[in-house]
Parts: C-alpha cells; sequence; structure tokens
C-alpha cells in the first residue's frame, strides 16, 4: 500500500488550516481546540508515516510521539472544542484546565516510562504492549479516546438532529453527519488495530490499514466542513444559531 498514514497526515494538516481561518475570524474557542486537535492529529500521523517506514524499533522517540499524540491526545482535543460549543463557559473553562493537567501527566509519562524497543518490530507490540497497561499513557489511550469519541461524534450528531428537527440549514445537516462518520471511521481504525493485537492476528500492513481508516475519516470530516454554505436549501424555518460552526452553530 501506499503511505495512507501519510495521507493522513496532508489532510488533516490542511484541514487545520482552513479552521484556524475560521478562529481567526471570530477567536471562538471552539475553533481554537479543534484548530489543536487536528494538528496534533497531523503531528501523530507524520509520526506514524515515518515509524512505518524507518521502524519504531530503531526509532523509539518516533513511536512516543505517536503513542502520545495519536493514542491519547488527538480525539480528545477535538472533543474539547464540541465540548466549548455545547456547554457553559465555565464548565468548558473547568473541562480545559482539568484536560491540561492530565495531558501534563500523560506528556511526562508518554517519554519516561520504559519501552521494550523490540516489542515495536510488529505492529502487535506498537498497538499494545509496548507500555504497561497501567502506565498513565495507556490508560489514557483508552479512557481519552472513548471519552473523546462519544463527546465529538455524539456532539456532531446531536447538532445535525437538531437543524433535522427545526428542518433548515442543509449545508449544516450535511457537515455534522460526515463529521459523526468520519469521526467513527477513525474510531473504527482504532478499535480494528486493538482487535487484531488482542486476538493475534496483526500483520506488517495493520500499521498502513490503520492509515487508511485515518485517511478516509479525516477526508469524510473535511468534506463535511467544507460544505458549510454550499449547500443554500433550506426551509422557512428560523434559527438563531451564529452561521459558523462545526458541530453545533
Amino acid at each position: 500500500m501506499d503511505d495512507l498514514a501519510g495521507l493522513a497526515a496532508f489532510l488533516s494538516f490542511a484541514f487545520a488550516l482552513v479552521v484556524a481561518a475560521r478562529w481567526l475570524r471570530g477567536r471562538r474557542p471552539e475553533f481554537a481546540f479543534w484548530t489543536l486537535g487536528l494538528l496534533i492529529f497531523a503531528t501523530a500521523a507524520t509520526a506514524q508515516s515515518l515509524g512505518e517506514t524507518q521502524g519504531f524499533e530503531d526509532h523509539v522517540l518516533l513511536f512516543r510521539l505517536f503513542y502520545l499524540l495519536g493514542g491519547d491526545l488527538g480525539v480528545i482535543y477535538l472533543a474539547l472544542g464540541t465540548l466549548c460549543l455545547l456547554v457553559p463557559r465555565r464548565v468548558a473553562e473547568v473541562s480545559t484546565l482539568v484536560l491540561g493537567v492530565l495531558t501534563a501527566v500523560v506528556a511526562v509519562d508518554a517519554f519516561i516510562a520504559p519501552v521494550n524497543p523490540a516489542s515495536l518490530a510488529t505492529p502487535c507490540g506498537a498497538f499494545s504492549g509496548a507500555f504497561g497497561s497501567l502506565a498513565p499513557v495507556a490508560l489514557a489511550a483508552v479512557i481519552f479516546n472513548i471519552i473523546g469519541t462519544v463527546v465529538f461524534a455524539g456532539g456532531a450528531a446531536w447538532s445535525g438532529w437538531g437543524f433535522v428537527r427545526r428542518r433548515t440549514h442543509l449545508d449544516r445537516i450535511v457537515c455534522n453527519v460526515l463529521l459523526t462518520a468520519g469521526a467513527l471511521v477513525i474510531a473504527a481504525g482504532f478499535s480494528a488495530a486493538k482487535i487484531s493485537t488482542a486476538t493475534g492476528h496483526c500483520t506488517l500492513s495493520s500499521l498502513d490499514y490503520l492509515g487508511g481508516y485515518e485517511a478516509i475519516g479525516m477526508a469524510v470530516m473535511f468534506a463535511g466542513f467544507l460544505s458549510l454554505g454550499g449547500l443554500r436549501l433550506r426551509s422557512p424555518g428560523r434559527s438563531n444559531l451564529p452561521r459558523e460552526g462545526v458541530s453545533a452553530s
């Protein structure tokens, strides 16, 4: 297969630039966190691509970066952006502070926790077992991804359903449907990688298959965001929500 992780990195970086432009226009915090989440994802996918070609076993630092950013932080910061949009400001501020502290703890552990380089020679070792199961960085890979996927995909689905019920803003309905679908595709990729590891069926191409899920999911989400303002069909219903946004706007 071609370098699908590299394609995912390119798409997520381009997506981040578009979202950052929206943030510069309105300085809304959700766009800042969505931009950060996408940049984290782009860096993780880049590390994954380099690890595939150069070997994580020979570049342990590269693996630590991939695991921290891709396994732990990307989805949860996208979810924080969605949270800023959907909950009261005070709740969003407390959530940001808590996540900041947890990020610091997980980041330190990601770079000091022992890793057996030999375990990184196979995808099974890279997906699971490289860190101890009770290490903060390993626990975060499970907890952050579950919470992040539920909040980000669930928030987009909830927002899209709200527009459907009001029968207004077709572009935002399409945007939220595609954001939900893309997030679930990426989550499915990590789930498939975990399942293949647990069953011992992971192969040398497993990382590339994960890159495929990531590239497809990111392309779907990017297409959803770009659809904003591109579909003019609207019902007579009115909306008091702001004109720009990713999930609920």
